[in-house]
């Protein structure tokens, strides 16, 4: 069972928003998500609420700046040209291709022959998982076929979105395997190393599963895709327990070395840790899950010649994080900077004054 959640809109609209400013103040994109060479994909795009509202933002964007004699135009050789989605499932698959026709009908865009929304049925952790042995299926392995090409070749700007929330992963296949373990070389020539070594060592973790994830999986493919264009944002809402689980500690590393600027926002939500607010009061999730979750903003940009990590909390009853998601963007968030060190790289802030003194004790293994 893949559990489906619809992503609440405060979230989407914290996201979206956030990227689109993003794009102007890091990336010298005046008009955001509306620049033709802004290319977006959503990688788990379920009933497309992400494009949803990314596609409104830019209509809005054009409109507001008096350029609605653009409009029509815009939709034809940017919207439904540069905007790409991957779906598994078949429902979520239909109900987005009908919801984001229907959107840009009602701005009057009159759709051509040829005209479709990008959005394919594929896994996108497996690049080639349909061989066209069946010949009434030709659409879905010329899909395939299409989404292939984008996963694997086409430079992408922007990633985006809630990928799916499954504890053991189905996705056993190969080539992401490779990917979390084997690493690639970025665009620039340097090496990553992937997710199960830390400071150039193996992990050594009896029980490594927890990388198995598949959103661990989500985060993995948007960074390496980020790493062969050489640059972009990646804006995520995923389960938060790679912030501080110590198994986590290579993957965290790996992330800061591919990006310039990371961003988190931990909503936690985690009825499994029976988390509670600072003030003792009731915690609650933006989704109805057990698993606290978290938005992370990536942002690789050689603009920046350092790096630099953020961290926010947003602890509350649901209604109240969704309003408070409603009202923010990344630009007014109280945002406090951390300093993730070996050997845990932690993405939560930590009281490292002691960790000198801790470091010259025994270690527990070694005991």
């Amino acid at each position: 069972h893949l559990g489906v959640y619809y992503t609440p809109r405060p979230v989407v609209n914290f996201i979206v928003n956030s990227i689109n400013s993003i794009l102007k103040k890091d990336f010298g994109k005046a008009k955001g998500f509306a620049e033709d060479d802004v290319h977006v994909l959503d990688p788990a795009i379920g009933t497309g609420t992400f494009f949803w509202i990314a596609f409104l933002l830019t209509l809005k964007e054009l409109k507001d700046a008096g350029l609605s004699g653009l409009i029509q135009e815009k939709i034809e050789k940017h919207l439904l040209k540069h905007f790409y989605g991957f779906e598994i499932l078949i429902t979520p698959y239909v109900i987005s291709h009908l919801k984001l026709t229907d959107l840009l009908e009602r701005w009057r865009y009159r759709f051509k022959n040829d005209d479709r929304i990008r959005v394919y049925l594929t896994n996108t952790l497996e690049p080639t998982e349909m061989h066209g042995l069946i010949p009434f299926l030709r659409e879905i392995t010329e899909e395939s076929r299409i989404a292939n090409e984008i996963k694997l070749k086409k430079p992408i700007l922007v990633i985006m979105g809630n990928p799916p929330y499954a504890g053991i992963s189905a996705n056993k296949g190969k080539w992401i395997d490779d990917l979390l373990k084997k690493g690639y070389t970025r665009a620039d020539g340097s090496k990553d190393d992937g997710y199960y070594t830390v400071d150039g060592k193996p992990l050594g973790e009896k029980n490594p599963k927890w990388l198995q994830d598949d959103y661990v999986k989500f985060i993995r493919f948007a960074q390496w895709k980020i790493d062969k264009t050489g640059q972009g944002v990646v804006g995520l809402i995923t389960n938060h327990s790679y912030l501080d689980n110590p198994t986590f500690r290579g993957m965290r590393e790996s992330l800061l070395q591919s990006f310039n600027r990371i961003y988190i926002l931990n909503l936690h939500g985690n009825a499994l840790k029976k988390e509670r607010c600072p003030d003792g009061s009731k915690d609650e999730n933006v989704f109805d899950i057990k698993q606290g979750v978290a938005i992370a903003l990536f942002i690789k940009n050689n603009n920046f010649t350092d790096k630099k990590v953020f961290y926010a909390d947003l602890y509350g009853l649901r209604e109240n994080k969704y309003q408070w998601l409603d009202r923010h963007t990344l630009d007014n968030v109280k945002w406090q900077e951390i300093e993730p060190v070996p050997p845990f790289y932690f993405f939560v802030p930590k009281d490292a004054s002691l960790q000198k003194e801790y470091e010259k004790f025994w270690r527990i293994t070694d005991v």
